[in-house]
């Protein structure tokens, strides 16, 4: 692959994730997200010392 079909390739993500968050933020499924990363890092911090 070229470079120009990678960009086209990221940027397809890009879009996707942001489709993703849009929809996420409109379903106000936004705070389920927020305590699932909430819930990860409290166990991530939980184990430094």
């Amino acid at each position: 692959m070229n470079q120009e079909e990678r960009r086209i390739i990221s940027l397809l993500i890009l879009l996707l994730g942001l489709t993703m968050l849009a929809i996420g933020i409109a379903a106000n499924q936004i705070n389920y997200i927020f305590d699932f990363i909430k819930k990860i890092f409290e166990a991530s911090i939980a184990g430094l010392p």
